[in-house]
């Protein structure tokens, strides 16, 4: 008896080690690994140390909350047959971009993959390593290449509204590279560039470009920061100033000087 009181707890330290970088996920595959055999797993979940959350997949006692569990989980399984990065609108979730509810867990792999379990879909594409994105320990598609993906895949517009609104304010996303992978998709919204669409649909993306504009600005050149700061001083300083940088790029010059 004792014994066998010493093994689930051997157990469940080996299991603890295993799922330490999973947020308290362990998959079948990886208890083997550890020594453990499938009726190890079977006791440990009779006896309510163990809680199956999908086929080959537990969650440890030392799990905490995680928004991402389910997700986390499929992930997990998934990923025992190769490679795959958590996309479309299960990204957009990871993210928290807009209030998208994904219907199931949404993947991205290299090569062909088919799922028979009704609540995993997989896509077929080649990410380049700027396009993925590691977020709470998920590899996940970038902001950018999310945006891009929901607006090839004609998400409803309202939909993809809220996720540009969210998008264009999140710190580190540039509005060019928005704009541009959304170009290819922006005839379907009724617009001309992803641009115009971004300009129509998100409306924090002109301030958002503009502190883009100013701030790669202000990095090149303290002397345009100093200038830019004294001009703002002066009464009618602010429409002085936007009207001086939109006649210097009119004009295809650069305000902007590198400093000697």
């Amino acid at each position: 008896m004792g014994g066998g009181a010493m093994r689930a707890v051997d157990a469940l330290e080996a299991l603890e080690l295993a799922g330490s970088t999973q947020r308290g996920l362990v998959t079948t595959a990886q208890a083997r690994e550890a020594g453990l055999a499938g009726v190890d797993l079977t006791r440990l979940a009779d006896a309510g140390r163990l809680l199956r959350v999908r086929h080959g997949v537990y969650v440890l006692p030392s799990a905490g909350v995680d928004r991402l569990q389910q997700l986390r989980a499929a992930w997990l399984a998934a990923s025992a047959n190769g490679d795959v990065v958590v996309s479309r609108a299960s990204a957009a979730a990871v993210h928290r971009l807009g209030d998208l509810v994904p219907a199931t867990h949404e993947f991205t792999a290299a090569v062909r993959r088919q799922s028979t379990l009704p609540d995993v879909r997989f896509h077929r594409a080649a990410l380049s390593d700027d396009e993925v994105v590691l977020v709470d320990g998920l590899p996940v598609t970038s902001v950018v290449r999310t945006v891009g993906d929901l607006a090839a895949s004609s998400l409803d517009s309202d939909q993809l509204a809220r996720v540009l609104s969210d998008a264009v304010e999140r710190p580190g996303v540039g509005m060019e590279a928005l704009a541009t992978a959304l170009t290819p998709h922006a005839a379907r919204y009724g617009f001309d560039s992803g641009r115009a669409l971004l300009a129509g649909m998100a409306p924090g993306y002109l301030a958002a470009a503009l502190r883009g504009v100013v701030d790669e600005a202000v990095m090149l050149s303290s002397q345009f920061r100093q200038q830019a700061l004294d001009l703002l001083e002066e009464p009618g300083g602010s429409n002085a100033l936007l009207a001086l940088v939109h006649d210097r790029l009119a004009r295809g010059k650069s305000p902007v000087r590198e400093d000697t």
